[in-house]
């Protein structure tokens, strides 16, 4: 994404006519099985941490927050699953391509309770590239182009680690980029005005809790809204359309790409059978780092 923006913002100001952007990773290459733990010194202090740990601790606090019960939870963040995984049945690029019932993934070995299996992406290798011209000159090289309506980071501090400020429920830098991202686009009103988004689902609560924070649902709504199917392929906002992080996988480098290759596609009509009906507007939502101190990309692409 990084990457991405980087040459967008080269061409805009004239320093370059085309640019190629490329994103990979071969993880799968690193030798490595199980969680990766991190041993930290906080002044002192010793702690290990996992990826499924930090993001576990949003979903018991949004469970507890706003009176939601362990199995009303596992509920609910199945159900993010489920979709990603029902879409991406669809997506000849994906890894893992074939649906998982509700009762599958709810009673599914725990890693990081309440996440189970299936709430947690995959490992993967992949690859993904774009390439940015100038807005003016864009028809010169084909008949649909997609356009940058935006392109906003934001970096967040450590304080979640550090102090008791941070009350994961949210994750600030999230609500910072997706804000200054809709000023820039123009765009007042996210729930309605756009029509898919593409967000990091590393954990399903992490895309959970991203509905808020985007502004596409009010916050302590985004239960009610994910269950009533609001975010599914054929609702009111599409959110991972092509299966997301749970079927591709995390291959880093190349994930924010992906991402908005699925806007491309779709915008230009040609996303096969997974395809919108007429989508003008997409977001994609990047996140690196652990909920109290991510770094942060929202773009807005569209026709």
């Amino acid at each position: 994404s990084d990457t991405l923006r980087n040459a967008a913002y080269a061409v805009a100001a004239g320093i370059y006519d085309r640019v190629l952007v490329v994103g990979a990773e071969k993880i799968k290459d690193q030798g490595f099985s199980g969680l990766a733990v991190r041993n930290l010194d906080m002044g002192g202090l010793m702690f290990s941490m996992t990826m499924p740990g930090m993001f576990s601790m949003m979903a018991t606090k949004y469970f507890n927050h706003y009176n939601i019960t362990p199995e009303e939870g596992k509920h609910m963040l199945a159900h993010v699953s489920w979709k990603s995984h029902k879409n991406g049945v669809d997506s000849p690029k994906a890894h893992f391509r074939k649906e998982v019932s509700m009762e599958q993934i709810i009673k599914a070995p725990i890693i990081a309770w309440p996440l189970g299996l299936f709430d947690c992406c995959g490992v993967s290798d992949g690859a993904a590239a774009a390439i940015i011209v100038p807005a003016k000159d864009a028809k010169k090289y084909r008949d649909d182009p997609i356009y940058i309506k935006a392109l906003q980071m934001s970096v967040a501090p450590a304080d979640g680690t550090t102090t008791t400020k941070y009350d994961f429920l949210h994750v600030e830098s999230t609500r910072r980029a997706g804000a200054r991202s809709f000023e820039e686009a123009g765009i007042t009103n996210p729930r309605e005005e756009i029509d898919m988004a593409e967000v990091h689902d590393c954990f399903s609560v992490t895309e959970a809790v991203t509905m808020e924070d985007l502004q596409f649902s009010k916050e302590g709504n985004m239960k009610e809204d994910i269950e009533s199917g609001f975010f599914d392929r054929d609702g009111g906002l599409s959110v991972q359309p092509d299966g997301g992080l749970k079927c591709f996988g995390h291959p880093i480098g190349a994930t924010g790409l992906r991402m908005i290759y699925e806007i491309y596609k779709q915008c230009q009509g040609k996303a096969g059978k997974r395809q919108l009906k007429d989508p003008k507007l997409g977001l994609t939502h990047n996140l690196g780092g652990q909920p109290p101190h991510c770094t942060i990309f929202v773009g807005i692409f569209g026709t």
